[in-house]
């Protein structure tokens, strides 16, 4: 197939870009910035420009949209909404007037989280009432643009719901994480690590758009709905970064927040940001909500309606991962971290 990943040079769209190349499938990327990866043909772009959209979708057998911007802020963020709610509307309406038959895409298991407790969920769950970020209301409603649209034109549509992403070319989790215990000799864990959180690595969640999309069809299962992607057991949102502070040798100290009172900082460091604006938050309640609550899922129906199981183990998603950290977290020059912990999309 004819493959199109908007998106294709961030993290998730660099892993689902491999594996369609893998598998034989002709692949471009459309972003900001040119393709890293071998094989893969770059078409340079905004989201937010429907004409360019619409071009880079003509012949397409198939669209899978990974752009996101991303942060915790509370309030409501006119860019976040003309990319991540906008954008996707181009991506729907330039796959409906090229004829594309098939659009993937990518969500997060934020877009059912209020902040309650959420412990093997599934795709029964509703979407709340209110999220505790805008990224959580603007997910949800790209989403649920992207399932309307199923049929329309001809085309069958699917969402991929993402746990908490990791591995190489990170841009979120591991350098907000490594670099911070490295500087400060300290490593802040909030609660006691009772509650527990899915993570997934980058390609197993690539594995799953390359089944769903080799499988999608108007006739399929997959038209018209959402799928969580998980992979391995879920485990504390912190006690799965100490396994890589070992073995990278990393000396620190752990120091212990409650979470009752982190939810309190939080709850005043977000009244304190609306009034004044300025420097984000300190600290926000969807993050302190989000590794001190039960926040997990399963991925039984992604197993049941198109045959995804992770194909890579623990193990070795391990040792892929320690290996970029080491070779991209922890050069010896400062400036090695700045591309890689910039403010970015998935």
């Amino acid at each position: 197939m004819n493959i199109l990943v908007i998106g294709g040079a961030g993290m998730l769209g660099r892993a689902i870009t491999r594996r369609f190349v893998q598998h034989g499938h002709s692949v471009t990327s459309f972003d900001l910035q040119p393709s890293l990866e071998n094989g893969v043909h770059s078409v340079i772009g905004d989201i937010r420009d429907a004409a360019a959209v619409s071009g880079a979708c003509a012949h397409m057998d198939a669209v899978i949209h990974t752009v996101a911007m991303v942060n915790q802020l509370p309030i409501v963020q006119r860019d976040m909404h003309e990319v991540n709610v906008e954008g996707t509307r181009n991506v729907i309406a330039a796959c409906q007037s090229n004829g594309v038959p098939r659009l993937l895409y990518t969500s997060s298991i934020d877009v059912v989280f209020d902040g309650s407790p959420i412990a093997n969920g599934d795709e029964s769950l509703p979407y709340p009432k209110r999220h505790l970020d805008y990224y959580g209301t603007t997910k949800m409603m790209a989403e649920q643009d992207v399932i309307a649209a199923n049929g329309v034109s001809g085309v069958a549509t699917c969402s991929l719901r993402a746990a908490g992403l990791y591995g190489e070319h990170d841009r979120h989790r591991f350098p907000n994480v490594i670099p911070r215990v490295v500087k400060s000799g300290q490593f802040s864990i909030i609660g006691d690590e009772k509650a527990i959180f899915n993570h997934v690595y980058i390609e197993n969640m690539a594995h799953a758009f390359l089944l769903a999309a080799e499988r999608l069809t108007l006739s399929s299962p997959l038209a018209g709905q959402c799928y969580f992607i998980t992979d391995h057991a879920p485990s504390n949102f912190f006690a799965f970064f100490k396994p890589f502070l070992a073995a990278l040798d990393i000396q620190y100290t752990e120091t212990r927040l409650s979470a009752s009172t982190m939810m309190i900082v939080a709850q005043i460091a977000e009244t304190l940001y609306r009034i004044r604006r300025g420097n984000a938050p300190i600290v926000s309640r969807y993050a302190v909500a989000a590794t001190t609550r039960d926040f997990w899922f399963n991925h039984h129906k992604a197993a049941r309606d198109f045959d995804y199981a992770p194909i890579v183990s623990e193990s070795e998603a391990f040792e892929r991962t320690l290996a970029w950290v080491r070779s991209s977290l922890l050069q010896t020059d400062d400036t090695s971290l700045s591309k890689e912990s910039a403010p970015a999309g998935v």
